[in-house]
């Protein structure tokens, strides 16, 4: 896979998360409120955000072997990325 369509990828993903939170939050604002929550501010995207983090991704790993593995990984990433875009970089200085 190339560097660019995987970074449009992510972004199309992204894109979507934040119109699914937004609809949800859009449908609750709009739902009838009990007593009890009409008292309060309707519920933001990044609240959404983060009680949908807190129930559905796990806790992170934190042994020293994840981390140093973690690590690794990330800096290999990170070359591989910066090759893609000093490639990238060659392919338009020369168009």
């Amino acid at each position: 896979m190339t560097c660019w369509k995987s970074r449009y990828r992510w972004s199309l993903i992204s894109l979507i998360a934040a119109a699914l939170l937004s609809v949800s939050t859009a449908l609750h604002r709009t739902a009838g409120l009990e007593p009890a929550e009409a008292a309060k501010i309707p519920v933001t995207r990044l609240e959404l955000l983060r009680i949908l983090r807190s129930f559905v991704l796990p806790h992170p790993v934190t042994d020293p072997e994840h981390v140093l593995r973690w690590s690794r990984w990330r800096r290999r990433h990170q070359f591989h990325a910066a090759t893609c875009h000093r490639r990238w970089n060659e392919v338009t200085a020369a168009a």
